[in-house]
């Protein structure tokens, strides 16, 4: 193909022009983002516009691209392919199997621009051909007096006298590269059809129950064949019947509700939530316990209810006040460790003894049993 600026039309200028800014936005791409990751045309073309300056770039611009590139000699070598990911998503992805793709780190321009112009150079060879068109010489030179020179009929290149009309025929009928659909997207589509096919069926069922819903409550289906005057009067009387018979419905609907609530199981009392809030923290409190004993020996160890209150407070990470505290001493007193805690009130004066010798062993499962 003849390379000179000065010798290509503007068409082909502008082709040759997008396929170098193609090239040049798909290297910025694998330059953010690496070779593994694939091409989004919606960014490709976006990025593509902002590079070329000429208009924006639509997917059959690369999809054009592409597909010339396959239709040259080395056509097998492109290392490009267009795949759909399902959901509005193309992208452009590197064949696994592609010649270049060993050692490939960025985009080979040289390669793919020569591998370009090859494919123009074939599809005109190809459409020339197909079109009949004969060469058109400037002049006929004469040989003295031998016979006129006769003028090549076989043109393959493309030439400095071509018309606007057969450049603008000739880029029309270039052909567009396929879009592959994803082998992922490929084993879900039939998931996706069952899917689909079920929404289906319930909106049609659900807008057949309200169909039902409205006959039953107007008594009778409009006849399609009355005017618009007969039809108008009783329009007004049925609606107020199925906002009653909406009422009603949602009445019947909450003292089924209340009703279901009376036949379950009752909530929980204030006292019974602060009585499991003692039994969570009554292994903790037995640890603050334990570590006071060990300071004062004996078989018998008692303190002042405020003394052990300010201690727990003290120790204890999450906060408590003091009437959780004393909750969780009366629990540990009367349900999880009898006989090892005791709480001892004598008129306004209160003690907590402690006999560590009667400290349970299995003090988990037992607050397990008492639902902690």
């Amino acid at each position: 193909m003849a390379i000179a600026p000065g010798q290509l039309p503007i068409e082909l200028l502008n082709l040759l022009a997008l396929h170098s800014s193609f090239l040049t936005a798909l290297s910025l791409h694998y330059a953010h983002n690496g070779t593994s990751t694939p091409a989004d045309l919606r960014d490709l073309t976006a990025s593509l516009t902002l590079v070329w300056k000429q208009r924006k770039v639509t997917y059959d611009d690369i999809r054009l691209l592409l597909g010339v590139l396959n239709y040259g000699p080395d056509g097998s070598n492109n290392p490009y392919h267009i795949s759909d990911y399902g959901h509005g998503k193309i992208v452009l992805e590197i064949k696994e199997n592609s010649p270049m793709l060993s050692g490939m780190t960025g985009v080979n321009e040289q390669a793919l621009t020569d591998m370009f112009k090859a494919g123009l150079d074939a599809l005109w060879s190809q459409w020339s051909i197909a079109q009949k068109m004969a060469a058109r010489p400037i002049a006929v030179p004469k040989r003295g007096r031998g016979r006129p020179k006769k003028a090549d009929t076989i043109q393959a290149r493309l030439e400095n006298f071509l018309d606007d009309a057969s450049m603008s025929k000739f880029l029309a009928q270039l052909p567009l590269a396929d879009i592959e659909t994803c082998a992922s997207l490929s084993a879900i589509a039939p998931l996706q059809e069952k899917g689909r096919k079920r929404m289906r069926e319930f909106k049609e069922s659900v807008q057949h129950g309200r169909n039902q819903k409205k006959r039953q409550v107007s008594g009778k289906e409009i006849d399609p064949t009355m005017s618009p005057t007969t039809s108008a009067a009783p329009t007004q009387p049925k609606i107020t019947e199925f906002a009653a018979v909406r009422k009603t419905n949602l009445l019947d609907r909450i003292l089924a509700k209340q009703e279901a609530a009376k036949c379950g199981p009752a909530a929980p009392t204030p006292a019974e939530l602060q009585r499991r809030a003692a039994l969570q923290r009554s292994e903790e409190v037995l640890g603050v316990l334990s570590l006071l004993c060990a300071s004062r020996p004996g078989m018998r160890v008692s303190f002042s209810t405020n003394t052990v209150l300010q201690q727990l407070q003290g120790s204890i990470r999450s906060p408590i006040s003091k009437e959780e505290a004393l909750k969780c001493i009366e629990v540990l007193a009367n349900e999880v460790t009898p006989g090892h805690v005791s709480l001892i009130r004598m008129g306004a004066i209160s003690s907590v003894v402690v006999v560590p010798a009667m400290r349970p062993l299995d003090v988990k499962n037992r607050l397990v049993a008492l639902g902690a």
